[in-house]
């Protein structure tokens, strides 16, 4: 019954100790009675640790921040596996296990690429492009258990045309074993422009109606079209046909239950969301599960909002991201309370098991 961080003291009592602590069946019979998950978080005005709290706020372990992060905004990047991705816009990235306390810290360099001149040519004129923005995201192929973080660097190109994605340098990089020395792999581009400011976590929002997708096993950009209007069953909730461009620049995407999710704003007058479900990946079936009413004193105007856990309660928890607050939403009641905890910066989800001596990272 003892939480993970009381336990793992044991270890240093004895032999006796570290082998009853340490033992398989010990293990999964303590993660029976702690199901978690347990939410990753930094803070603001904390650059030196992320934290491992449950849905209370109640903080159960402490994780020092790599050095090189000290004094750039570590973020922690959105996951749900039992690793954690720590990294910063500048490039900085580092891969955590909470379990074992390793650290794999990723090289920065960007992969060789074809398209290096920092001059482009655009119809008469030209452009300097500029390292600007990084994101990263840790994923498992499913097949083999391997581990990969993909990354996005952008580069902030004036006279900016969505159609070219020479903007963006995708690559990917593989993290098990605890060696990072294999040197990041160029992925190519996705079809079209990527909006990648737009914290999504799963796929990247692109014109006019696409989500960007990223096969971890393939190492392969593919497109999923966004939910339509028609499905809808041919309009919205109050009699208005909604406008298809609309609904996917005025989205951000989370993985909720195994599905991907959007969630589109839509009318920013009267403060109405819609929740979607990704219901059949291979025919691009969207179903609207949820429609809820959030009033600027819940939702700010132009507040980053994603949707980050379904409870089995049915409860829906969401990330405000730039009040750094994370909110309950009950769809019986419609009512939202925010879970005590203290100006957050990220999130993440921890779905591994703190007593685990598995060195994956």
């Amino acid at each position: 019954r003892l939480p993970a961080k009381e336990i793992c003291r044991f270890r240093a009592v004895c032999r006796h100790w570290h082998s009853l602590t340490t033992d398989p069946l010990f293990i999964d019979a303590h993660a029976a009675r702690h199901p978690g998950p347990l939410i990753v978080a930094s803070f603001k005005g904390d650059d030196d640790h992320v934290h491992l709290m449950d849905l209370s706020g109640h903080v159960v372990k402490r994780l020092p921040v790599p050095p090189w992060n000290a004094c750039l905004s570590a973020h922690v990047m959105c996951s749900r596996l039992d690793l954690i991705v720590v990294a910063n816009t500048e490039g900085r990235c580092s891969v955590i296990n909470p379990a074992t306390g390793a650290v794999s810290h990723l090289r920065k360099t960007l992969p060789d690429h074809s398209s290096s001149e920092e001059e482009l040519a655009l119809n008469e004129g030209a452009w300097r492009r500029y390292p600007d923005y990084h994101v990263f995201a840790l994923g498992r192929v499913e097949s083999t258990g391997e581990y990969k973080v993909l990354r996005i660097a952008s580069e902030d190109c004036m006279w900016y045309d969505f159609d070219d994605t020479s903007c963006l340098e995708c690559s990917v990089l593989s993290v098990n074993g605890g060696s990072c020395r294999i040197p990041w792999r160029s992925t190519g581009s996705p079809e079209y422009g990527t909006e990648i400011q737009k914290k999504i976590m799963n796929g990247y929002d692109i014109e006019p109606d696409f989500i960007a997708a990223f096969d971890l096993d393939t190492e392969e950009w593919t497109t999923i079209p966004g939910p339509r209007p028609e499905d809808d069953h041919g309009s919205s909730d109050d009699g208005e046909d909604m406008d298809y461009r609309d609904m996917c620049s005025g989205s951000t995407l989370a993985e909720l239950s195994g599905y991907l999710v959007l969630l589109h704003e839509r009318d920013y007058y009267s403060r109405l969301f819609d929740v979607w479900f990704l219901k059949d990946t291979e025919n691009h079936v969207w179903e609207k599960e949820y429609s809820i009413w959030a009033p600027k004193s819940v939702f700010p105007a132009r507040e980053t909002v994603k949707p980050f856990l379904l409870l089995d309660d049915g409860r829906i928890a969401f990330f405000l991201h730039h009040k750094g607050v994370l909110l309950l939403y009950d769809p019986t009641t419609k009512v939202f309370s925010e879970v005590d905890t203290g100006r957050l910066r990220a999130i993440g989800l921890y779905t591994g098991n703190l007593l685990s001596l598995q060195n994956v990272a």
